[in-house]
């Protein structure tokens, strides 16, 4: 699989931001982001353990107000579909995935009777239907939770840490599934990930955040030991071993 080899045709941006900065109280979430996303584009939030990825990613959904600065959305809620980064189950909670996706799908407007909606057949959710959701892989659940969110028809993907708690193979799949995705379906993707080889194959676009913007760009533009010790404190080798081992 390799990364994108072509401009995106159509580049009008979908967010922008300046000088967004979040707090709460004396904390300092991040502070001084500005960023554009192009519709279209293939997006990666990158950057240490507490270093806002998530808020930012919920300040452009619109679900917190930023403390400072101004973001402006190019887009409608209703194009927006969304995966937060794990979704807790009790593995003994009686509920298969039928009736999950009709417990999800319902409050959203959906009418739901004896027939579910059509599903993206390349995630390959129909096999699992019956299945109980605490049953399932990290791979399959995600499976379930994209199917949900596309089955909503969205032109944007907004993915928190995706991948993560999924096998490397289950992995390689989901993101191939998304490359399809945003190629072919055109949908525009902005993801926050670890996993800076997933984002080097994949994103076409990278932001580099530590509580405040460190560089943006294309992966081989913004993957240089000086921003990875800039973002992450230490230098590339001893990260590479620190995601090694933690792998």
């Amino acid at each position: 699989m390799q990364k994108h080899s072509q401009q995106h045709s159509n580049k009008s941006t979908l967010i922008h931001t300046d000088h967004l900065s979040l707090t709460y109280g004396e904390t300092k979430v991040f502070s001084d982001v500005c960023i554009s996303v192009d519709r279209g584009s293939f997006s990666s939030i990158v950057g240490p353990n507490g270093a806002g990825k998530t808020q930012l990613m919920r300040v452009m959904l619109g679900l917190v107000k930023p403390t400072d600065g101004v973001i402006k959305r190019n887009y409608k809620m209703s194009d927006v579909g969304y995966v937060p980064q794990k979704l807790f189950i009790d593995p003994s909670f009686p509920i298969t995935v039928r009736e999950f996706l009709i417990t999800y799908l319902s409050p959203k407007g959906f009418w739901i009777s004896n027939e579910m909606p059509k599903f993206d057949k390349n995630l390959m959710v129909e096999d699992l239907i019956d299945k109980q959701v605490g049953k399932l892989s990290g791979g399959q659940l995600q499976r379930v939770m994209l199917s949900a969110v596309l089955s909503t028809k969205p032109k944007i993907l907004f993915l928190d840490e995706f991948s993560s708690g999924v096998d490397p193979h289950g992995r390689s799949e989901l993101f191939n599934q998304l490359h399809r995705l945003n190629e072919v379906d055109k949908i525009s993707i902005i993801m926050i990930s670890h996993d800076i080889e997933v984002t080097s194959q994949y994103a076409d676009t990278v932001f580099c955040l530590n509580k405040e913007m460190v560089c943006n760009g294309r992966p081989h533009e913004v993957f240089t030991a000086e921003n990875f010790e800039k973002m992450y404190g230490i230098p590339l080798t001893k990260l590479k071993q620190h995601e090694h081992r933690n792998g």
